[in-house]
């Protein structure tokens, strides 16, 4: 790229000024009475709603559907119609207080960014489910670290260098990468404190830094980029054993919030189970204990971040034995593994209890559709997977003499996924959770009907560059043509 070519960044070129985010005359925060007449979408989100009917603006603006208005209940004395929410109070806190003003930023195009990324990367990054982590954490880090506001201004040019008209993708790509090495820059001298605030920004930061590798497409980079962050936060835990509960978190660093450790076991676990070579290590790099004491499903969950937590409580019981399968798969006799059969009836058990609790949020999402639906069906297709995956790793060959063992699960998994892809609030980039990319890996793996590998290969194809952590869509179908190819005797 000749750099030469492109105007300079910060604007002192008026002709070919790049515009980012709506100019804002007057940014002093007006005093008027908050409204709750907003759509339902902006209200998940926790973005203002511009009310216009039958579906806003700011929807069509952001992509997603636009699930209309609540109707008001007809008022009745003494009596209170209280519906169950899908989402929990609190479950994303929106920073209201983060209200970045110009002083932080060194000219007006930098401000633009952070304002997408605040506004809309962030709830791109968090997935179906919004998390404290990417509308919270990092964004009130953002404001107060120099080197994670670059960062996060990086990805937000990076992020609209994908979506806007190809004449402007340059510009906003230049300036992402300019923005890049001075954040890294930056993050150099404050490593070299090694302190415990130094630690939580360069942890923040390895966050950060793998989300801008990702969608500038350096995969591997990008991981080798986690494993370096992983190893140092497996440094700085207090306890030799690291225990650890996906319910009962509490984070051991001094100064290191739970969601962080949260993502970093995540990111633990999903490294761990991606496709790659059968020499790999598929040991955990943090090295962690999973506590399971008085471990007690609920009859019902409250809200689905109740149930994605219990759901991640199995996994990570069950991943010392799937992190396998992947090897398995793709390199048969190589790989010697055989897991404990005795812990087979009880993670089929705790599996049984999670969907008979989960049942009635997916039954509701189902009747609400769009985001909602969308958040619960991805779980639901993950607690799929993971089902099926368990029998595979713990019956190992006596799964593949039986074509019909998994047939159920893949039906369902096969009726979510075509509906969950079909819905125009699904999101074809880079999401920081795993959902519908693992869940159809594991089909294609498993199913023995040659027609439904073809359709989930199809449906992934349909995704187009969507990378949920580590797993590319795209690259998951390419494995998948090459498996049907191959049993066609072509290559």
């Amino acid at each position: 790229m000749n750099q030469k070519s492109l105007p300079d960044a910060v604007g002192n070129s008026p002709k070919q000024r790049l515009k980012v985010y709506p100019e804002r005359i007057n940014r002093v925060r007006a005093k008027k009475p908050k409204s709750r007449t907003g759509c339902k979408t902006c209200k998940i989100r926790r973005v203002k709603c511009d009310e216009e009917r039958p579906v806003c603006l700011k929807c069509r603006k952001f992509g997603v559907d636009c699930d209309g208005y609540e109707q008001p209940p007809p008022y009745t004395r003494g009596t209170s119609l209280a519906t169950k929410p899908l989402l929990p109070r609190g479950v994303c806190e929106v920073p209201l207080c983060i209200l970045p003003t110009s002083a932080l930023f060194k000219n007006e195009l930098e401000h633009q960014y952070f304002l997408h990324f605040r506004d809309e990367v962030s709830f791109e990054l968090s997935g179906p489910l919004p998390t404290k982590i990417w509308n919270h954490v990092i964004l009130q880090s953002s404001t107060e670290t120099i080197a994670l506001r670059n960062l996060t201004i990086a990805i937000a040019a990076l992020s609209k260098s994908r979506s806007c008209p190809k004449e402007n993708a340059a510009l906003h790509r230049s300036f992402a990468i300019r923005q890049y090495g001075k954040a890294l820059t930056q993050l150099q001298h404050i490593i070299s404190r090694s302190d415990d605030s130094a630690v939580r920004i360069s942890l923040i930061a390895s966050l950060l830094i793998f989300c801008f590798e990702n969608i500038h497409g350096d995969y591997e980079q990008a991981v080798s980029q986690v494993r370096s962050a992983l190893r140092m936060m497996r440094k700085r835990l207090a306890t030799v054993a690291r225990p650890y509960s996906r319910l009962r978190t509490t984070s051991s660093i001094p100064g290191l919030e739970d969601d962080i450790l949260d993502i970093f076991v995540r990111l633990d676990n999903t490294i761990m189970s991606r496709v790659s070579t059968p020499h790999d290590s598929r040991q955990s790099l943090l090295e962690i204990a999973y506590i399971d004491s008085d471990f007690r499903m609920p009859n019902a969950f409250r809200d689905i971040v109740e149930a994605k937590d219990y759901l991640e409580h199995v996994q990570y019981k069950l991943m010392p034995y799937l992190a396998h399968l992947p090897d398995i798969y793709m390199y048969g006799d190589q790989v010697i593994y055989v897991p404990p059969k005795d812990a087979f009836d009880e993670i089929t058990t705790h599996l049984r209890h999670w969907d008979r609790a989960f049942n009635p949020l997916l039954e509701d999402a189902t009747r609400r559709g769009g985001s909602d639906f969308v958040a619960t069906a991805t779980l639901r297709l993950l607690a799929l997977s993971t089902n099926i995956a368990g029998q595979q790793a713990f019956l190992g060959g006596q799964a593949s003499g039986n074509p019909e063992l998994f047939v159920p699960e893949v039906t369902e998994v096969m009726h979510l996924a075509r509906k969950v892809v079909a819905e125009r609030c699904f999101r074809k980039t880079f999401v920081f959770d795993c959902g519908i990319v693992p869940t159809l890996f594991v089909v294609i793996m498993n199913c023995k009907r040659r027609e439904v590998r073809e359709e989930a290969v199809e449906i992934l194809r349909s995704c187009g560059e969507r990378m949920e952590i580590t797993w590319n869509a795209a690259a998951v179908a390419r494995l998948g043509e090459q498996l049907l190819r191959a049993e066609d005797g072509l290559c």
